[in-house]
This record gives C-alpha cells, sequence and structure tokens, in this order.
C-alpha cells in the first residue's frame, strides 16, 4: 500500500546548495523561509519582516540521492506538501493543544491558579517530549526527507584537485 504523505501531490519546492557530500547523500543548507506570496508583495503577516530583522540561519539538511553531486552544486529539492502540513500539525498545534487541555482541566478541576500554570506548562512540555520522539522516529523512516527535483547550478571544479 502506498505511503498517502509520498503520493503525488504537489510538491513544495526550495532551493538549497550542496555542503556536504556523504556515500548515501548529500547535506544541503537553505536560504531559509522568506514568507509566503503575500509576505513577500509588503501584504501578509510580516512573518519575512521578523526574519530579515533577526537574519535566522540557514538551514541545514540531509538527503538521501545517487545523483553525482559536488559540493557547490545549486539545486532545487521538494517535499509533499501533505507531509510538510502534518508534520507542522504535530510541531505547533499539538504543543499548544496540550497546554489548554491541560490548563483547562485542572482549572475545572481545583480551580488553583498556581496549579493552572503549572499544569498547562507539564502538558506543553509532555507533548514536546512527544513530538521531538515522533520526529526522531520520522527522521529514521525517512518519509520526510526532501527529494531532488532539479539540479540547477553545477559547481565549476576545482583546477587544483
Amino acid at each position: 500500500m502506498a505511503d498517502p504523505l509520498v503520493e503525488s501531490d504537489e510538491l513544495a519546492l526550495e532551493p538549497a546548495q550542496v555542503v556536504d557530500v556523504e556515500a548515501h547523500g548529500v547535506w544541503l543548507e537553505t536560504g531559509g523561509h522568506k514568507g509566503c506570496a503575500n509576505c513577500r508583495e509588503g501584504r501578509g503577516c510580516g512573518v519575512s519582516i521578523f526574519q530579515r530583522l533577526f537574519r535566522l540561519p540557514r538551514h541545514r539538511v540531509f538527503m538521501p540521492t545517487e545523483e553525482p553531486l559536488s559540493v557547490g552544486d545549486h539545486v532545487v529539492i521538494g517535499m509533499a506538501q501533505r507531509a510538510l502540513l502534518v508534520a507542522s500539525l504535530w510541531l505547533y498545534l499539538a504543543p499548544l493543544a496540550a497546554l489548554l487541555i491541560t490548563a483547562l482541566i485542572l482549572d475545572l478541576a481545583f480551580s488553583l491558579e498556581w496549579l493552572t500554570v503549572a499544569g498547562g506548562l507539564s502538558g506543553l512540555v509532555g507533548m514536546l517530549l512527544i513530538v521531538r520522539a515522533r520526529q526522531a522516529r520520522q527522521a529514521r523512516s525517512g518519509r520526510f526527507f526532501p527529494v531532488l527535483h532539479e539540479v540547477t547550478l553545477r559547481a565549476t571544479p576545482d583546477p587544483d584537485d
């Protein structure tokens, strides 16, 4: 049975540069996200402004591939949009929901402010640990690795090599 996250749904594409080559894949560095199209046009929520302001670091990601790539090559990588959505929900929504639900239950049960706050924070931390374990398991499975979409620029070989 086909994996629903890897089926032929649209790919979210991101330019990247090869920074290291290993036996079964390459390490890539992406320029980070520049916000959505609305942000780039100045009509969005302002995520791109914060990213420029705080100079967010580049992201490193491993991509298994048999394609002969060299350090310095520029590529475009893709990831299934559904996989990104699922990962985002787990990373952002699950911890927030755990915080709110735990705090609400403890507030209704005990009506003690300190217990509500402590319980909400413990729910948040507990869910973050669950999310971390889930992400580690997914990383080992390889389901959320990016795929090579295209090579846009090959690095010129160093004449000294």
